[in-house]
C-alpha cells in the first residue's frame, strides 16, 4: 500500500514557478493601476469642485469690494472674512483628496491655481489703489479672475470622464 491516502491525489507534474510568478505579478500590476486610476479620477473630480467653487467665490467676493470705498473698512473686512470662510469649507471638503505634489500633483490645477492667484492679486491691487468702490471696475475684474480656475475645472474634468 501506498504512504499517501487515495482520497488526495498528489500532483507529480512539473509545476513552472515563474509561469505562476507571472501571472502573480501580472494581476497585482492591474490592481495597482486601477488603484492609481481611481486615485486620479477621486483627486481629479475633487480638484474640478474646488476650482468651481474658487471661481465663484472670487467672482462674487470681487464684486462684492467694488459697492465699498475705501473707507468702508468693516464692510470690506466683513466681506474679506466671509470669503475666506468659504475658501476655507472648500479646502476641507475638497483639497484633502487632491493628490500632493509628490505624488503627482496635476500641472493643470497648479496651472489654474498660480493663473488666478496673478488675477486675484492684479484685481485687488487695481480694484483697491485705483478704483476703490468701481462696480464696474470690480465686476469685470472678478469675471476675469474666474476664467482660469474655471478652465482649470474643465480639464480636471476631462481626467474624470477619460
Amino acid at each position: 500500500m501506498s504512504d499517501h491516502d487515495d482520497h488526495s491525489p498528489i500532483d507529480d507534474s512539473p509545476v513552472d514557478r515563474d509561469a505562476i510568478d507571472r501571472d502573480a505579478a501580472g494581476a497585482q500590476l492591474h490592481e495597482a493601476r486601477a488603484a492609481t486610476r481611481r486615485v486620479a479620477v477621486e483627486g481629479s473630480a475633487s480638484a474640478s469642485a474646488w476650482l468651481t467653487g474658487l471661481a465663484a467665490a472670487s467672482a462674487v467676493y470681487l464684486a462684492a469690494l467694488g459697492w465699498f470705498a475705501r473707507t468702508d473698512e468693516a464692510e470690506v473686512l466683513g466681506v474679506s472674512l466671509a470669503f475666506a470662510a468659504v475658501l476655507g469649507v472648500l479646502a476641507v471638503v475638497h483639497l484633502r483628496r487632491v493628490r500632493a505634489s509628490s505624488l503627482g500633483f496635476s500641472r493643470r490645477f497648479g496651472t489654474a491655481m498660480g493663473a488666478w492667484g496673478a488675477c486675484f492679486a492684479a484685481s485687488l491691487g487695481a480694484g483697491l489703489l485705483i478704483f476703490p468702490g468701481s462696480v464696474a471696475f470690480f465686476a469685470v475684474a472678478g469675471a476675469i479672475t474666474a476664467v482660469p480656475p474655471l478652465w482649470g475645472s474643465l480639464r480636471e474634468l476631462v481626467v474624470v470622464r477619460g
